[in-house]
């Protein structure tokens, strides 16, 4: 597992993973960047994360050529009911598709809105990252585990009055 400092280039490569799904996707699909590389300063690993939003689902999954086609690999749900879930090699993407009104669709916006309105946050989960880093180097399941009550904290944050 690699851990890189902020890259500006992260933005520019989600505009042209975004214009290359709308320009092959023929239904109606909205998407945004989410994750690590969307917040500006965080440290992430070298992966664009895309959020979809559709009406509806089993239109998506009548058109997984025309995703395949752009070198997504169609996983199914991958662990997180209501999500059609796609995975790129070649350039390291993953595209998370949630129908409206799907509360992860929140969640994931909140965290970037979040984290992008307070550097302090960004300044603490990147110590955080770091620290875990070192410590679950050759273990992915358990960095994701211990990272999982900082974003739990963020969720709560933004769901409190």
């Amino acid at each position: 597992m690699y851990l890189h400092s902020h890259s500006k280039e992260w933005a520019t490569e989600f505009a042209r993973e975004r214009a290359s799904i709308l320009a092959a996707y023929a239904g109606e699909i909205e998407l945004h960047h989410i994750g690590s590389t969307a917040i500006a300063g965080l440290y992430a690993k070298d992966c664009i994360d895309v959020l979809g939003v559709v009406e509806d689902l089993d239109a998506v999954r009548c058109r997984l050529t025309e995703l395949a086609d752009l070198g997504y690999e169609h996983r199914g749900e991958y662990g997180i009911a209501g999500r059609v879930y796609f995975s790129k090699s070649r350039r390291k993407a993953h595209l998370h598709v949630f129908q409206q009104g799907d509360p992860n669709i929140a969640d994931h916006l909140g965290f970037v809105d979040a984290m992008t309105t307070n550097l302090s946050l960004v300044d603490e989960l990147n110590r955080l990252k770091t620290s875990l880093h070192r410590r679950y180097r050759d273990d992915v399941s358990g960095y994701q585990r211990e990272k999982a009550a900082f974003y739990e904290r963020i969720r709560r944050m933004r769901l409190s009055p």
